[in-house]
């Protein structure tokens, strides 16, 4: 073959292993890409926007822009790495706002704000994506981590692939953590079956991402090495032999092998992961993210109930409300759907039933016609984590003030719409504070809701639906509520839902309204809102099994003993208030198989009247305060019923042998006075008392931008801490080296610092045993004397002077402003950065001579420029 031939088929055979590379680089960014869409389709239940195509999108093109712009510098080396770095920073700083926060396009100050927020999500968004629920929209700054998952998982798969290389394939290992975000940050729940005609696709969304992240990587992979198999075969025959094409048989046979492979695999895939799913109850990484450690720590907010009617609360402002709160009827404060036989509780994780989780709820509301929209603050009455809201809540609380930002972050709404607690913590509060605010009495922080809290909320109206029949199972064991399972026999009442409304009227009809077990000035404030002609009677605090068997003791016995003919009248004998007889309620409700829970809260003016309840129209005080039982016979309608019992006929208990007059006269009493109850002196002594509340010594706006150039701070010193630690590494070295004790230990710390100068500025290329060879393969005059200078100090019969170890560091400075003067900017920067140094003392030194040399002669190292 001639030259020019040869010439000629070299060039064409460069070429071809060039569009071969570029043909597999190709391939690599397409993979990425369809990683980046497999991606999107997993986090989209996450988000339900369509600003997530948008983020997508925006994501993986800045991704691989930042790859091109990677692939095309002029520079390698750790000053490269820099520059990617910073541009993927500055690029992230610039789209944050427009793309996923755009809530901050409000203005220069909103944008400011949103470029914070854009950086503070970076550590703090993940946590924010686990407790909000789903789906979240664009709620805030949620929108940040997915951002961050496409550009960076993007731009690190993109840069394993540009160009394509031996360590491409861990592109996979990327593309399938990025569909692992919207997996793994989800629901537990898979989404619902797919029917395509007789054949239905068990979770189609999890199905499509996990076998279209494998068959993507499959079929790049095969691609990509047929390609390189391919370039490989040409350049190894190239000019020379003429290769002919797997033909015939073979080449069926491993086409047909592999295809059944791949389908193989699929089909495993689609049979197995649906058995498994099945077998295996799936959980997200938001299944483990609870406020339940709060709720755990704050005790029932109804074994507080009579608080509220005490002389220093009945008339202490627990609300403001201004507003429309047409077709709302009440506010809930909190529902209790679990009880132990000790208290009625909000139900956690260690119950079947109730609020199982408490998740964020976003704050972008979807207003219908007809939905009230109302503001509501908090007055010095009330402190706590449990949030007064409609049941109807559209989106979370609009909250004002100071706190705000705390108390976004804070709430949660319960699965199933019916409890919404804050767990913001309350600053400075005191010991009084965190008593009132439901805090633990192991010393936990006061948490939640504080007076000057301002919330805005918009809500749908209440709508009260029929009450179905019960089930056919009862919830509540008879055997341990004896006395109200005998009240129960005694009424003979169908098991049916008029049966229960019956029982509920009667037994609100022979209970007695009482708040206060001894009358006096505490009890002075309830009983003049009760109007004249009200008798008081002692009633004890409390809802546990043994007070609420008690209170259907009293009931059953008065009407065995009053006889099948007694009037109405003649059977009150129970005694209580809304804690009492809303408890009975709800357990007269599970014993005849219904779904029962207690709600603690308020009535609004558009609730019908119930005499002895306060309604708020403006202002909710503490005699507002109310409970009462709702009912489900299994669907998703509760039904509230009202509790609080009758106060106008007071009971006349039976004693045992006794008998009823024939004519019974109910006895005139003469209309008990209305006592004010004494307010200005609980005022004056409260305000005697309060500590006064002290000027903060730094304004809140302050204290916010400091805290957040604090964290800002912390933040680059985290980044620019390596870099920190390579040049105090350097300097000490070079410390230690040169001030030495030994003049003969410096001597050698000046060469040693010499070759460290070398490796760090490219320039040496072999770290041999012998000093002489070394400073022959660096080729510099400087290197060569300071070798014959630390040979001689170092073999010969006299140890160094401490001049001689001056010079040699005089030498090494010399040397160093040199190669500074000699090089550019970037690669004295180069330099400084490089770990060569440090990674030349973990490697072993190269002899020069071979493995089994002898060693030099004294002689010969006596004089090594000979």
């Amino acid at each position: 073959m001639s030259a020019a031939r040869r010439r000629g088929t070299d060039a064409a055979t460069s070429a071809a292993a060039r569009e071969a590379e570029a043909r597999r680089t190709a391939l690599g960014v397409g993979y990425v890409v369809v990683a980046g869409a497999l991606a999107t389709v997993a986090a989209w239940p996450i988000y339900g926007s369509w600003r997530v195509l948008l983020v997508a999108a925006v994501g993986m093109l800045t991704g691989l822009g930042i790859v091109a712009l990677a692939r095309r510098l002029p520079i390698r080396g750790a000053v490269k790495w820099l520059v990617v770095v910073a541009a993927t920073v500055a690029a992230y700083l610039l789209l944050v706002v427009p793309v996923a926060i755009p809530s901050a396009m409000n203005g220069p100050a909103a944008w400011l704000r949103g470029i914070r927020d854009g950086a503070v999500g970076i550590v703090v968004g993940w946590k924010q994506v686990l407790t909000l629920s789903m789906p979240m929209g664009e709620y805030q700054a949620v929108l940040v981590p997915f951002l961050l998952v496409m550009l960076v998982g993007t731009l690190v798969a993109g840069l394993l692939v540009v160009p394509d290389r031996r360590v491409s394939p861990l592109a996979v290992v990327v593309g399938l953590a990025m569909s692992g975000f919207g997996l793994a940050f989800g629901s537990s729940a898979v989404s619902t079956p797919l029917a395509i005609g007789p054949v239905v696709v068990p979770a189609p969304r999890e199905l499509l991402v996990a076998i279209g992240g494998l068959v993507a990587a499959l079929v790049w992979l095969l691609l990509r090495s047929r390609s390189a198999r391919a370039a490989a075969l040409r350049q190894a025959t190239a000019g020379t032999v003429q290769r002919a094409g797997l033909t015939g048989w073979p080449a069926f046979r491993r086409r047909a092998l592999a295809a059944v492979l791949v389908v193989a695999a699929l089909v495993a895939g689609a049979v197995i992961a649906p058995a498994a799913a099945g077998v295996v109850e799936r959980s997200a990484l938001r299944d483990a993210v609870q406020p339940e450690v709060v709720l755990r720590q704050t005790p029932t907010p109804l074994a507080n109930y009579r608080s509220a009617f005490g002389a220093e609360r009945i008339d202490e402002t627990w609300l403001s409300i201004e507003g429309d709160t047409a077709g709302v009827e009440r506010l809930r404060l909190a529902t209790l759907d679990a009880y132990d036989g000790e208290t009625f509780h909000v139900g956690t994780g260690d119950e079947a039933s109730g609020a199982e989780r408490f998740s964020r709820l976003p704050r972008a509301a979807v207003r219908a016609p007809g939905d009230a929209v109302f503001t509501l603050r908090v007055g010095d009455g009330y402190a706590g984590i449990w949030v007064p809201v409609p049941l109807g809540l559209r989106a979370a609380p609009d909250f004002a003030g100071s706190r705000s930002a705390a108390l976004d972050d804070g709430f949660h709404r319960s699965a199933d719409e019916a409890t919404s607690i804050d767990i913001a913590a309350i600053r400075g509060a005191s010991e009084a504070d965190a008593s009132t605010a439901g805090a633990s009495a192991a010393g936990a922080v006061a948490r939640g809701l504080a007076s000057g809290d301002e919330y805005a909320v918009v809500a749908a109206p209440d709508e009260v639906e029929a009450l179905d029949d019960p089930g056919t199972s009862a919830q509540l064991d008879p055997e341990e509520y004896p006395a109200l399972t005998a009240w129960l026999e005694l009424q003979d009442q169908p098991r049916t839902a008029e049966g229960f409304l019956a029982l509920v009227e009667r037994l609100r009809a022979r209970g007695y309204l009482s708040h206060a077990a001894v009358d006096g000035p505490d009890a002075a404030g309830w009983i003049g809102g009760l109007g004249g002609g009200y008798a008081f009677l002692p009633s004890y605090s409390g809802h546990s099994k043994a007070r609420i068997e008690a209170l259907f003791t009293q009931l059953a016995d008065q009407q065995r003993l009053a006889g099948p003919e007694a009037s109405d009248a003649a059977l009150v004998a129970g005694v209580g208030d809304d804690e009492q007889f809303a408890v009975a309620v709800a357990l007269i409700a599970r014993s005849l198989g219904y779904d029962s829970r207690v709600v603690l809260g308020f009535r609004l003016p558009d609730a019908p009247e119930l005499a002895g309840v306060q309604a708020c129209s403006d202002v909710c005080r503490g005699a507002a305060l109310t409970a009462w039982a709702e009912v489900s016979g299994g669907s998703d309608a509760w039904l509230p019923v009202d509790a609080t019992p009758q106060f106008a006929v007071a009971p006349s208990l039976i004693q045992e042998g006794e008998q009823l007059p024939q004519h019974p006269t109910t006895p005139e009493r003469v209309d008990a006075p209305i006592v004010d109850p004494p307010s200005a002196q609980s005022e004056s002594t409260d305000a005697a008392t309060a500590p006064e509340a002290e000027d903060a010594v730094i304004p809140p706006v302050v204290s916010n931008w400091l805290r957040w150039v604090a964290l800002s701070s912390v933040s680059l010193l985290l980044l620019v801490l390596p870099l920190v630690v390579l040049f105090a590494a350097k300097a000490l070295r070079s410390r230690r080296r040169r001030h030495d004790p030994s003049p003969e230990v410096r001597v050698v710390g000046a060469w040693e610092e010499l070759v460290d100068l070398y490796a760090d500025h490219g320039l040496l290329s072999a770290d041999t045993t012998v000093r002489a060879d070394t400073a022959r393969a660096v080729g510099r005059p400087a290197a060569v004397a300071l070798a014959a200078q630390v040979d001689r100090a170092v073999f010969a019969g006299d140890p160094p002077t401490a001049g001689e170890a001056d010079a040699a560091w005089a030498l090494v400075d010399e040397e160093r402003a040199a190669l500074r003067a000699g090089a550019r900017a970037r690669r004295r920067l180069a330099a400084r950065l490089s770990f060569a140094s440090l990674a030349r003392t973990l490697r072993p030194a190269r002899p020069s001579r071979g493995p089994l040399a002898p060693p030099a002669s004294p002689a010969s190292l006596e004089e090594p420029a000979r």
